[in-house]
């Protein structure tokens, strides 16, 4: 570090740069050409229509159980266990369905599971859970069937036959 003075005159080392003193580099046009291209294919490409219904059925079951939590479910030990176990599946659903929704085009296997894992969790907390309120039995019943039928609709709809557009590296 030195403690000279910046200069405002157009001498030493801290003069600005001059407009035709200008340097050229190579281009890296083709590499986000390539970004910009596979972006908008992303948003243009069609998506497998059930595909798209199965994430919105496992957002609005997201939805629900968000709004379950705070009246739904008692303020026992068990009540609150039971909330944060559908609190969990609610997350996973949830992620699994937006992958779907803003992901690139065609199947989304990883996303598809995740839902399923979800609501055979739900089915399983339903069923096999003692001491469960019959409202709660019916709700996580509901959540878990409809959550089996939305991971149903994305993993066994139709796989989309058109590819991306071919990179040319060439411009």
């Amino acid at each position: 570090m030195t403690s000279e003075p910046i200069s405002s005159g157009a001498e030493g080392r801290h003069v600005a740069a001059r407009p035709d003193s200008t340097i050229e580099v190579r281009t890296t046009e083709t590499h986000y050409h390539d970004r910009e291209r596979l972006a908008s294919y992303r948003r243009t490409a069609p998506l497998p229509p059930m595909a798209r219904a199965g994430a919105a059925i496992a957002l609005l079951v997201g939805l629900s159980v968000m709004f379950a939590q705070w009246d739904f479910y008692p303020q026992t030990l068990q009540g609150q266990s039971d909330a944060n176990w559908a609190l969990g599946f609610m997350i996973l659903s949830s992620a699994g369905a937006l992958r779907i929704l803003t992901g690139n085009p065609g199947r989304h296997l990883a996303a598809g599971v995740a839902i399923l894992v979800s609501g055979l969790g739900f089915l399983f907390r339903a069923f096999l859970v003692d001491e469960v309120p019959s409202d709660i039995f019916a709700y996580e019943l509901t959540c878990g069937v409809l959550l089996v039928l939305a991971a149903l609709m994305a993993l066994l709809s139709p796989d989309l036959d058109e590819p991306p557009p071919a990179s040319n590296p060439w411009g």
